[in-house]
């Protein structure tokens, strides 16, 4: 009997004990299980899933149905989409030590694209070259570009005032030419017009290259070694275009500017300067060509597209136009164009910038990471190697103003207006923590100048026929890859008045 109850006992123990250890191990299962998403099919994962058009939008529906973490496998590549601005801030910024490298493309890093900063590995190299940079960029440095920025914006009007026809072509080669001017020290088009078209052709690869899934040797790499003879293998050849174009592009600015040095005839510039400071240092020499690009290709890019977006809000909502030109005129008044001393007392036009970077995102994703080493972040495991994704256009859809998301709306970023202001696009539109855009200082101050030059003193509409009466107005926006932004489109532009166009060209010739 005492027998028979000393095995209960042990038997009980043992029950328990298995109990204690089952339950910890579920406990430890579910804090180390990965996030929530779709269902996986086999071996594609979500491949089938993930839209090569607008995938942000379809990512943010997923949020709904599984949280702010929804994660994704394709073709074997990990993926985690961030849908909140506290997992962003948590990950990006205070774990920015694990979160700060970049996910490597084949294509990319065969073109030569990941030695640009933007895209470059989280290491030693990439912390040298934002080194450079940041000491000409940042908040107090780039003051001295102000009255180069403000010359800028004045040859762009008298160029709209001409030949208004051509608002396009005088919008991008304004922006291009403030970049270039800072870093290369020289007119994008006083040599030839090829380095605006050269720039502007290599963005567009390295825009794409960079993109999960543009290229499907970045999903399957064996894909690489696939013989050149076999039919509709065209890897090696874009690639190897793409190398020549991005090598050429980093290359010819450079030598021109050190031609130009040899000569006595080179302006200023964040290359002349640092060839000057560098002396025979062979590590900054070899790697400044790649961060002037990087700085260009950055900087020209953001300042563009944000622009674009401009205009076609513009264009879309003219009593925001009239409400800013007011204010504009009633601070500045109309004898002369707006200055960068001018920026604190125009309320409205701040508000008015924050909601172009908000309503028409320019990097709906921002730029995607990789994560260094495994990590757990709301009882989620985040495998090694994980590619997370800030879904910035969620972010700019929050309806915390009560404004509708849809609308262009200054107001909603004043406080004078609503109980509670929308969140703010500077905390998201540049980036996070340690590879937040170092150049966002200089791109803002382009924008501000642009967009109250323009406002000023030009009238935008949406395009009219012959016979005055309104075109079918929907710019298309670039629908896949890290930028969104409209492909050039018809508007119609107009000085507001006599006054407006002689105190353009007055301004204009006084710099000539």
């Amino acid at each position: 009997m005492a027998l028979n109850a000393l095995d209960w006992l042990a038997c009980s123990s043992f029950i328990f004990v298995l109990g204690v250890i089952g339950h910890h191990l579920r406990q430890q299962n579910r804090t180390h299980s990965l996030p929530p998403g779709p269902p996986q099919k086999p071996l594609i994962g979500n491949y089938l899933d993930v839209p090569k058009a607008e995938p942000w939008k379809t990512f943010s529906q997923w949020g709904k149905l599984y949280g702010d973490l929804v994660y994704v496998e394709v073709l074997g590549n990990k993926l985690l989409i961030l849908n909140d601005m506290e997992s962003m801030r948590e990950l990006l910024e205070k774990r920015s030590q694990k979160y700060s490298d970049r996910p490597s493309f084949v294509m990319a890093k065969y073109m030569g694209i990941e030695n640009n900063l933007s895209f470059a590995p989280y290491g030693p190299d990439w912390r040298r070259g934002r080194k450079l940079v940041h000491g000409n960029v940042n908040q107090e440095a780039v003051q001295k570009y102000h009255s180069l920025q403000e010359n800028v914006a004045a040859r762009f009007l008298r160029d709209l005032v001409e030949y208004p026809s051509e608002v396009m072509k005088h919008l991008h080669m304004a922006t291009a030419q403030i970049i270039a001017s800072i870093t290369y020290g020289f007119s994008i088009d006083t040599p030839s017009n090829a380095y605006f078209d050269e720039f502007a052709e290599t963005e567009r690869i390295v825009l794409k290259s960079v993109v999960p899934g543009a290229y499907l040797v970045d999903m399957i790499p064996l894909l690489w070694y696939l013989p050149s003879w076999v039919p509709f293998n065209s890897i090696q050849r874009t690639a190897e275009r793409g190398r020549q174009r991005v090598s050429d592009i980093v290359h010819h600015p450079m030598e021109q500017v050190e031609q130009d040095m040899k000569q006595g005839a080179s302006s200023a510039s964040f290359v002349s300067d640092h060839l000057r400071e560098s002396g025979s240092d062979k590590v900054i020499r070899q790697q400044l060509p790649w961060v002037a690009w990087s700085i260009y290709e950055a900087g020209n890019d953001t300042t563009s597209g944000t622009m674009l977006v401009f205009m076609h809000a513009m264009a879309c909502f003219p009593e925001v136009q009239t409400r800013m030109r007011e204010e504009i005129h009633r601070v500045v008044g109309t004898d002369r164009l707006p200055s960068f001393d001018d920026r604190g007392r125009l309320p409205y036009i701040n508000a008015a910038i924050k909601e172009v970077y908000r309503w028409k995102p320019n990097t709906p994703f921002g730029a995607p990471r990789k994560l260094q080493d495994a990590d757990v972040y709301r009882g989620y495991h985040i495998p090694k190697g994980t590619t997370v994704m800030p879904n910035i256009w969620l972010l700019s859809r929050d309806q915390d103003s009560g404004i509708d998301p849809e609308a262009f709306s200054p107001e909603r970023f004043l406080d004078t207006h609503v109980k509670k202001t929308a969140i703010d696009p500077y905390s998201y539109a540049f980036g996070f923590g340690r590879r937040m855009c170092p150049g966002r200082f200089l791109a803002d101050n382009s924008v501000f100048m642009l967009v109250t030059s323009i406002v000023a003193t030009m009238r935008i509409s949406k395009p009219k026929d012959s016979h005055g009466m309104e075109k079918p107005f929907d710019p298309p926006y670039i629908p896949e890859g890290l930028a969104s932004f409209p492909y050039p489109f018809e508007v119609d532009i107009e000085p507001v008045s006599d006054k407006a166009v002689a105190v353009v060209k007055g301004r204009a010739t006084s710099i000539d």
